[in-house]
């Protein structure tokens, strides 16, 4: 089992409260909040010769902007499969629905919704599950690029699946889940910020502790 230091990586986002201040207005604002989830991986200390307790520092923007704007692209590569099924679901969902709109009204509606539903949800469960897939893999593809700053790496998918399907992972992706639900809730009694401020601190804990798991896995 290895031996994660969950301490260490729920403190590190307060280890300096000008760096976090900096990070949580930098996530508020649409684009410029690449910068702060590039600032975010590098909070893994994945690539470093001796990964630091405490934040990285805000320089080499340029490079912080690439990472979290390529973070995301692998995202949505990942997700690619699920959201094709959402479509194809969605399509199951509404054509019938439409078509009964524009031929029989709203009797016709009510009555064709229980049986489009039935027939698409089997294809929405087949999405919400190709989609949690799709956010267990991505943590590990996102660092395996950020390791190597080869976007080819991410879909390296032997060494990929590897690291992912190993109890270590499945415990701490599980643990981060937990730690990030709590703080998240807590936050959301700040109306408006809060969810904010919670993709912040949570994605420094969370990928202190993805570091910490796949140095060692």
């Amino acid at each position: 089992m290895v031996k994660v230091n969950y301490e260490e990586a729920i403190k590190k986002p307060f280890t300096d409260i000008a760096k976090l201040i900096i990070g949580i207005i930098l996530s508020f604002i649409p684009i410029i909040w690449w910068f702060a989830k590039g600032f975010i991986l590098e909070s893994s200390g994945l690539g470093k010769i001796k990964p630091s307790k405490k934040m990285p520092e805000w320089d080499n923007w340029g490079y912080l902007f690439i990472k979290g704007l390529v973070s995301d692209i692998i995202l949505v590569i990942y997700a690619i499969p699920a959201i094709l099924i959402f479509v194809i679901a969605a399509g199951v969902f509404l054509g019938p629905l439409i078509q009964s709109a524009m031929t029989g009204g709203e009797a016709a509606i009510a009555s064709q919704v229980m049986s489009t539903l039935i027939q698409s949800a089997p294809l929405i469960i087949v999405s919400a599950i190709l989609f949690l897939i799709a956010l267990y893999l991505t943590p590990i593809a996102v660092l395996n690029y950020l390791k190597s700053k080869k976007f080819s790496e991410a879909f390296n998918f032997s060494k990929i699946t590897k690291k992912a399907f190993t109890g270590d992972y499945f415990i701490n992706w599980l643990i981060v889940g937990v730690i990030s639900t709590i703080v998240t809730f807590i936050l959301l009694i700040i109306p408006w910020f809060g969810p904010r401020i919670a993709f912040f601190i949570t994605g420094v804990i969370a990928y202190s502790i993805y570091g910490q798991v796949l140095r060692k896995v």
